[in-house]
């Protein structure tokens, strides 16, 4: 059975470094499982390699055009896996990965699949409360969906539409063979204690504002129509848009003095980047919860071990008992359990650099000013 090679772990763990490693040893190419780095509008925002040169779809769609789903990122994979056989995967994004390691084919062909979704984008225009459609398509609709997703509402209501109100997620074909089935996977999770990773989420957050994170985020802000539903955006991409709407209504309907008001601009700014650590770092709770869960099949590395890739490689030559003896050791479950998540998205509000405060506003004070 041929092996697969696949390395996530927590935001801000090193994978890709150690991934480039492997791939230089292995002479292989890497895959990413991430569900920003396959859109060309975020390179900094989701960590592209200085050099793309052996990757694969980083970069590959426009996420002002389309919004690229689980199916169609495992149907994109699965046609590069066929070219060669040892391809590394390498990302922390937990629903692509389990999706695509684990689910099997639906039971609707992709033609079905797209007129449904046609028909969901169209019912979905103009639309002044998608919960209430949904509510119409499928009944024992919960309201569970935020309005704002556009991904998931037309995701569910093109299921219901697939399933005649049954559904609305989809419905597999129990007798299809998962990737899982089909080839022998060697995954590899990077882990650590919640305070290194937090100084790094930090310190990784620090250094995308420096890169010019607020340009990138302006720049898709100005092309993006406000009336529509959003599309697949990054963390913090949300309260940037909320910080800059701040700047732009500080004198609205009330009277205030230019000192005061470069006083609460800076406050918003503040704000503004503890909000972006805060939910950096309750990403990484949610990843090693997720992992926890739904993909059982990991080995989980600390990433204070001072050789990472050469670990990883005994693990991934090794035969297939060694390693899964490996995976069920309880060395291995108590690396799972060692830390809290929830301790980790659970922590006093962290104090942003005086310099990364003042780039922060200068930038948007100079959106402004434009």
């Amino acid at each position: 059975m041929k092996k697969l090679l696949v390395v996530s772990g927590l935001t801000g763990s090193g994978k890709s470094q150690v991934v480039q490693i492997l791939s230089e040893q292995l002479k292989s190419k890497i895959i990413p499982v991430d569900s920003l780095q396959i859109y060309k509008n975020w390179p900094i925002s989701s960590n592209w390699p200085k050099t793309l040169q052996n990757y694969e779809l980083i970069g590959k769609y426009d996420g002002l055009k389309q919004t690229i789903t689980s199916y169609r990122f495992k149907k994109d994979v699965l046609q590069i896996l066929k070219q060669k056989d040892n391809y590394i995967l390498e990302g922390g994004c937990c629903f692509f990965l389990n999706y695509l390691i684990n689910s099997r084919k639906e039971q609707f062909d992709e033609e079905q699949i797209k007129a449904a979704d046609l028909q969901a984008s169209k019912l979905l225009e103009n639309c002044e409360d998608p919960q209430a459609l949904l509510k119409q398509y499928f009944q024992n609709y919960d309201d569970s969906i935020n309005i704002s997703d556009r991904y998931r509402i037309q995701k569910a209501l093109r299921f219901a539409l697939l399933t005649n109100g049954q559904s609305i997620t989809s419905p597999f074909n129990q007798e299809d063979p998962r990737l899982c089935d089909e080839l022998d996977i060697r995954g590899f999770f990077l882990t650590e204690p919640q305070e290194n990773i937090s100084k790094k989420i930090y310190a990784r957050c620090d250094q995308m504002i420096q890169q010019g994170l607020l340009e990138e985020f302006y720049q898709f802000y100005q092309m993006l129509d406000q009336q529509e539903f959003r599309v697949t955006t990054p963390i913090g991409y949300d309260e940037f848009v909320n910080l800059l709407k701040c700047f732009q209504n500080i004198f609205e309907g009330r009277y205030i003095s230019n000192r005061r008001a470069e006083k609460q601009k800076r406050e918003y700014v503040l704000k503004f980047i503890q909000q972006f650590y805060i939910k950096s770092r309750q990403y990484a709770a949610y990843q090693r919860k997720y992992f926890r869960s739904n993909l059982n099949q990991f080995l989980w590395i600390d990433n204070r071990n001072i050789n990472i890739p050469q670990l990883i490689l005994q693990y991934y030559n090794c035969d297939r008992q060694e390693y899964e003896s490996k995976v069920a050791s309880p060395q291995n479950e108590q690396q799972k359990n060692e830390q809290s998540s929830k301790l980790l998205g659970k922590q006093n509000d962290p104090l942003p650099p005086k310099q990364i405060q003042e780039i922060t506003y200068k930038t948007v004070q100079g959106f402004i000013d434009q």
